[in-house]
């Protein structure tokens, strides 16, 4: 599933190197939690939380193939 969401995200921001998804599991839920930079948020929430809900859908889709349920959140990373 990480390979699937940094492959997503990749397309959409500028600086794909820059991207880290990072991953737990609580309970039977697995959370997926996508690290991009500062300026790149913005683009992958989307006007009105549009492509969020898209890479949301997407990964529920490939979850529910795989039989599992996923959490997917967006986060700034923070620089050093």
């Amino acid at each position: 599933m990480q390979d699937f969401l940094k492959k997503i995200v990749s397309s959409i921001v500028e600086n794909p190197e820059e991207i880290e998804i990072a991953s737990e599991k609580n309970n039977n839920v697995s959370v997926y939690t996508i690290l991009v930079p500062d300026t790149e948020v913005g683009k992958i929430i989307g006007k009105g939380g549009k492509v969020i809900n898209a890479i949301r859908c997407l990964a529920k889709l490939k979850a529910l193939k795989d039989q599992e349920r996923v959490l997917i959140k967006v986060e700034a990373k923070k620089f050093a």
